[in-house]
C-alpha cells in the first residue's frame, strides 16, 4: 500500500477516502489526445496466493495490472467477502495460512503513523536484527481494490527484490486484525533531509544522487514494473552513514505493464505527475518525468511546475515553461540541464527512456558533472520546500484522524451517489445530473466554478487534500494544537485554515 515509509517520520496513507478524493477526477483537459498504441486484450487469471517469502519465478499475472477493456474502464476487482459490522474481511487477504507475527518478532517504537496503518520498529525473536513493520489494518480495506494493492505492493516487492536501491521486504503475515510487511529498516532519513543535513551540496553529488533514482527506474521498468509515485519522499537512506545506500520505498501505486500497454487511472503526486497521467493517456515513461522533476528540485531547490493551488500546477505541469535563467540554473553545467530537458519532454514518443537517461554523460560514473559546490540558496530552498510539505501532511494526517466515521461514511456515499458508472471517476455530466437529483440546477459555468473550488477532487495521491469550508472549526483547532507543539511554534490557527480554504 501507499507510503511505505520504513524510517522516521513514516506515514501509510494512500488509500484512506480522504486522501483518495480531490478535484482534478473532474477535470478534463481540452486539447486532444494522441491515439493509444493497441494492446492484445489479456485472458484474466487468478494470481497466486500472496507469500511470504520471495519465490524463485515471479510471473506477472494479467490480473495484477488495470488497462483499458474496450470502454476504457478498469476491469472488474474480484468480490472480496466482509464481515460489515466490523470491517473484517472474511475471506485472508494474503490467501494462505500464515505464521504469527508476535511468535517471530517483537514490536518496538512506532515509527510513523497514517490513516491506513502504522510503522514500528521490531526485532527478530532468533537474531536481534531490527526491521520495520507496516501494520495495515484491515478494518481500513474498504473495497476490493484495497485489498487487491495490498497483494500487488507485496508481490512487487517480492519481484524487485535484490536491487542495491529497493527497499527489501522480509516477509508478509496476516492475523484477525492486520496485514503486516516486514521490510528491512531505513533509518536514515529522506533524500532531501540528508542534503540539508550535510549542509554542502555540489552538482557531482546531485548527479550521484540522479543516477541512483534513474537506476531504480530503469531496473523496474526492465522487470515490468512502473512505480507511478516517485518522489523524494519515497527515498530514504539506510543509515546515518556518509556511504548509506539510498533506497526507493512505497510501491504502493506501482503495477505490473506489458510493453506498448496504456493505462487511464489518474495516480501520482501534484508536482511529480506527468501531463499524460493528466491526459489519462500514460505508459511508463511517466516514471522518468516524475525522476526528472527530482533532479530539477536537486539542481534548483524548487520544483519545475509550481503554483498555489494543485489545479494551478496541473495547468503548469500541462503548458508551463522550464524556467533555466533564474538562479542557480545560469551556473549549472549544459549537460545537466540538457539531461533535465530530455527527461521533462511532454511528448512521451521523445522523451528518454531510463535506459537511455542512465547512459547521458552527465550521470554517468566519472561523468562530466562538476565538483563545485552549488548556490547556498539551493539549500534554503531545499528546506523551505521539505518543510512546507510536512506540515502539510501533519495537518492532513490530524485532520483525519479528527474527522468521525459518519463524516467519513457521508463523504464516501456522496462520491458514490455521484459516480453512477463505478468508474472511480466523477465526470461532468456525473456531477451535473446529481446535483439536478438533489434539487440544485446550476449553470455549467458555475459547475465548472465548483470544480476549479476543489469542492471534490481525484485520485492523486498527494498531500494535499481541500475540504473548503466544510473544514469544521474544532478539527481546524485540534490540528493547530498538534502542530504549533510540535513543528511551528508561531503558525496561527487563521495561517493553518488558509491551507485548505
Amino acid at each position: 500500500m501507499g507510503n511505505t515509509c520504513v524510517g522516521p517520520n513514516a506515514s501509510s496513507d494512500r488509500h484512506s477516502f480522504l486522501t483518495s478524493v480531490s478535484l482534478a477526477v473532474l477535470w478534463r483537459p481540452a486539447d486532444a489526445r494522441a491515439e493509444p498504441s493497441p494492446t492484445p486484450d489479456p485472458t484474466p487469471s487468478t494470481p497466486p496466493p500472496t507469500s511470504s517469502r520471495p519465490p524463485d519465478p515471479v510471473t506477472i499475472s494479467d490480473s495484477e495490472h488495470s488497462p483499458r477493456n474496450p470502454n476504457g474502464k478498469p476491469k472488474p476487482k474480484p468480490k472480496v467477502k466482509r464481515v460489515q459490522s466490523a470491517g473484517l474481511l472474511v475471506g485472508s487477504v494474503l490467501r494462505r495460512d500464515s505464521e504469527r507475527l508476535k511468535d517471530i518478532y517483537t514490536l518496538g517504537k512506532k515509527l510513523g503513523q497514517g490513516q491506513f496503518g502504522t510503522t514500528y520498529q521490531c526485532v527478530e525473536k532468533a537474531t536481534g536484527k531490527q526491521f520495520a513493520c507496516k501494520s495495515i489494518a484491515k478494518r481500513k480495506l474498504i473495497t476490493d481494490e484495497d485489498v487487491e494493492d495490498v497483494r500487488r505492493e507485496i508481490q512487487i516487492m517480492h519481484h524487485l527484490a535484490g536491487h542495491p536501491n529497493v527497499i527489501s521486504i522480509v516477509g508478509a503475515y496476516e492475523d484477525a486484525v492486520a496485514v503486516h510487511l516486514v521490510m528491512e529498516l531505513c533509518a536514515g532519513g529522506e533524500l532531501f533531509d540528508r542534503i540539508i543535513q550535510r549542509g554542502h551540496y555540489s552538482e557531482k553529488a546531485a548527479a550521484q544522487l540522479a543516477r541512483v533514482i534513474i537506476g531504480v527506474v530503469e531496473a523496474c521498468h526492465s522487470l515490468g514494473v512502473m512505480h507511478r509515485d516517485l518522489k523524494p519522499e519515497n527515498f530514504l537512506f539506510v543509515n546515518q552513514k556518509e556511504d548509506a545506500p539510498l533506497k526507493a520505498i512505497d510501491f504502493g501505486l506501482s503495477i505490473f505493464f506489458k510493453p506498448g500497454e496504456i493505462f487511464s487511472d489518474v495516480v501520482g503526486s501534484p508536482y511529480y505527475v506527468a501531463p499524460e497521467v493528466l491526459m489519462k493517456d500514460y505508459g511508463c515513461k511517466v516514471d522518468v518525468w516524475s525522476a526528472g522533476v527530482i533532479i530539477y528540485i536537486l539542481l534548483s531547490g524548487v520544483p519545475p511546475f509550481w503554483d498555489e493551488t494543485e489545479q494551478g500546477i496541473f495547468d503548469q505541469v500541462l503548458k508551463g515553461e522550464l524556467d533555466f535563467s533564474s538562479d542557480p540554473w545560469p551556473s549549472i553545467s549544459e549537460s545537466a540541464k540538457d539531461l533535465v530537458r530530455k527527461m521533462l519532454n511532454r511528448d512521451p514518443r521523445k522523451r528518454l527512456t531510463a535506459h537511455e537517461a542512465l547512459r547521458h554523460p552527465w550521470v554517468c560514473v566519472d561523468g562530466v558533472a562538476p565538483d563545485k559546490p552549488l548556490d547556498p540558496a539551493v539549500l534554503t530552498r531545499l528546506k523551505q520546500f521539505s518543510a512546507m510539505n510536512k506540515l502539510k501532511k501533519m495537518a492532513l494526517r490530524v485532520i483525519a484522524e479528527n474527522l468521525s466515521e459518519d463524516e467519513i461514511a457521508g463523504l464516501r456515499e456522496m462520491f458514490k451517489m455521484l459516480d453512477t458508472d463505478n468508474s472511480g471517476q466523477i465526470t461532468l455530466e456525473e456531477l451535473k445530473s446529481g446535483l439536478k437529483r438533489v434539487g440544485a440546477n446550476l449553470k455549467d459555468s458555475e459547475i465548472v466554478t465548483l470544480m476549479e473550488a476543489e469542492f471534490v477532487a481525484r485520485r492523486i495521491n498527494s498531500a494535499h487534500v481541500s475540504f473548503g469550508r466544510c473544514l469544521n472549526e474544532d478539527i481546524c483547532c485540534a490540528t493547530f494544537r498538534q502542530i504549533s507543539i510540535t513543528v511551528v511554534p508561531l503558525i496561527t490557527e487563521s495561517s493553518l485554515l488558509q491551507l485548505y480554504i
